[in-house]
């Protein structure tokens, strides 16, 4: 009996599918989210932040749920068995094992752990990071043992409802970038990297010389160190970077998307980018398309960082873009031990110097801007899924102190926090995108007309 029952198991024929969208269901009554952007948050300094800025964790603690981006890597020193690697993404970032649980202590619930940082430890510094995070309760997204379980959604449920993150970088370095595996080849670990293709413009009248360089005939396509060069006759584009999203990662995160906004009642994407430069306080010509794509899919909120200061924001069928918010906490002044490569990377002799003084060297070189010391909270407000309001918080991260005090976060002196404000304000023009500055905060009122 049992022998035919498998028989006709075997035999049996394929039972199409009609496979439909699945139908969604927004957050229901009043719901908040507070955003933020870089966590270079390499200690714990709570009891600190507590003292300073009672008011700044109570914006984090009263939302529904915090969101910020763990640029860091989480390891115990003693105890790791993996190493530095050759290359990392700007600094060899390492933070206290405490760091993540005192981050769930100020208010903090989800976290992007998707950037050029993740893999400055190797994967085996990753995999803790990960671990560390999970023990702190933090619900984190973007990297993984594959790259399947780097572009999941991840969820948090709330009393309020089901959150889901998905969490990419389009700036990482080539190592980081994960795999999933291939019969009997393994996955590699890492990040969900969104690739992007450069094309640099240059003048008609230069573009044989970068011919001549790459070995090929002007009337080909030239590509020099993974850049495309291409003729432009409008002087003002001349030197420009151009990005393009590659096909495949795109598709791939937009789908992981409208799943998550399919299993979850609010969805949050995070993109750390860095294009096309930390020096540029505008978008690269890549992210707005892309943005509106996300949002097109299902997600409620799309929020950017990396280029360690402020870009403008856009409301897009009534749903928040920001392009960058910033810096939340930049500690990278107080590392206590970097590796020999950092050394040489700046011409330093190990032993002629300590740690603090080559960053600090380092530092007045490279984050001197004290607008990168120069952020906000972004307090989103919907109303039964709908966006309401965004209220805007200036904070301060002590750009004018020394040592371990540079890079906490406070909220931001009257005088202060009206220049923050005025500059989004001024940034966010280029999006249609009003702030009216109310009592020292941004305040972005959303009219019923804007979902669409």
């Amino acid at each position: 009996m049992a022998l035919a029952m498998a028989s006709q198991a075997w035999g049996a024929e394929v039972q199409k599918l009609d496979v439909q969208a699945v139908p969604t269901t927004p957050m229901a009554g009043t719901f908040t989210i507070a955003a933020v952007g870089d966590l270079i948050y390499l200690r714990p300094m709570l009891r600190t932040i507590e003292a300073r800025s009672p008011g700044m964790l109570k914006i984090l603690r009263d939302a529904d749920v915090a969101f910020g981006n763990f640029e860091t890597t989480i390891l115990d020193l003693t105890t790791f068995r993996g190493s530095p690697q050759a290359e990392a993404g700007g600094t060899w970032m390492l933070g206290d094992p405490g760091a993540p649980a005192d981050l769930a202590k100020m208010g903090f619930d989800i976290v992007s752990h998707a950037n050029n940082h993740v893999t400055d430890w190797g994967v085996e510094g990753l995999a803790e990071t990960d671990h560390r995070l999970d023990e702190a309760g933090l619900v984190h997204a973007g990297s993984g043992a594959s790259l399947s379980a780097a572009r999941a959604p991840r969820y948090l449920d709330l009393a309020a409802g089901r959150i889901s993150l998905v969490a990419a970088t389009s700036s990482f370095t080539p190592m980081s970038r994960a795999a999933d595996g291939l019969g009997e080849i393994p996955a590699r670990a890492g990040v969900n990297a969104l690739r992007t293709d450069r094309t640099r413009l240059v003048t008609a009248e230069d573009l044989p010389a970068f011919a001549r360089a790459a070995k090929i005939e002007a009337s080909k396509p030239i590509v020099l160190d993974g850049i495309r060069y291409q003729a432009t006759a409008n002087p003002a584009l001349v030197a420009t970077l151009s990005y393009e999203v590659n096909a495949k990662d795109e598709a791939a995160n937009l789908l992981s998307v409208r799943q998550a906004r399919q299993n979850s009642n609010f969805t949050v994407f995070s993109l750390h980018n860095h294009e096309p430069g930390n020096w540029s306080q505008a978008p690269s010509d890549f992210a707005p398309a892309f943005a509106h794509k996300v949002i097109d899919e299902g997600a409620d909120a799309f929020v950017g960082h990396g280029p360690h200061q402020l870009r403008g924001i856009e409301i897009y069928k009534g749903k928040p873009i920001f392009y960058s918010l910033g810096n939340f906490a930049m500690m990278n002044n107080s590392l206590d031990v970097v590796p020999p490569d950092m050394y040489e990377q700046y011409g330093v002799t190990p032993g002629s110097a300590t740690t603090p003084e080559m960053l600090q060297a380092r530092n007045a070189k490279r984050f001197a801007d004290t607008e990168l010391y120069e952020s906000v909270i972004a307090l989103s407000r919907y109303q039964d899924g709908k966006l309401a309001e965004i209220r805007l918080y200036p904070i301060d991260l002590g750009a004018d102190l020394q040592g371990a005090g540079r890079g906490v976060p406070t909220l931001a002196s009257p005088a202060e926090a009206q220049k923050i404000l005025e500059r989004l304000l001024r940034l966010s023009k280029p999006f249609g995108t009003e702030i009216a500055i109310e009592k020292g905060v941004g305040v972005i009122r959303i009219p019923a007309s804007s979902a669409r």
